[in-house]
């Protein structure tokens, strides 16, 4: 991470297993989230860079399946993850949408999903 207004380093890295796809500050700035290629969502405090929590969004993403569901290319969570994240104007909750057919609302204190919309490609609305 780099200050603009200094053009130094603040951070050299922040450590994920997967490569970031998608980067949001909170509009307070004191907490940023990062999404990775596995469905990943890292909240990170913005202070002293340290990891605040997580969400595995696989499930979310693909929509969940039951045990005895087959595995198809349509609820298989493979390659499937979120491609960009935006905080709300008061930063209490985080949207992310990706290579699904869903947009997940998250709790940015708890790290909870409060709901899952799915999109329609219904275009006789």
């Amino acid at each position: 991470l780099w200050d603009t207004f200094t053009g130094k380093g603040r951070k050299e890295s922040l450590s994920h297993y997967h490569d970031v796809l998608c980067l949001a500050y909170r509009p307070d700035g004191k907490q940023m989230c990062a999404g990775t290629l596995d469905g990943q969502l890292s909240f990170w405090e913005t202070t002293n860079y340290t990891i605040q929590g997580t969400i595995d969004g696989r499930l979310d993403i693909t929509g969940g399946r039951l045990s005895t569901d087959r595995r198809t290319l349509a609820n298989s969570s493979s390659g499937k993850c979120f491609t960009t994240v935006c905080y709300s104007a008061d930063g209490d909750t985080l949207y992310a949408a990706g290579s699904s057919k869903y947009v997940c609302i998250y709790e940015t204190s708890e790290f909870v999903l409060l709901s899952r919309i799915q999109l329609s490609q219904n275009v006789s609305l």
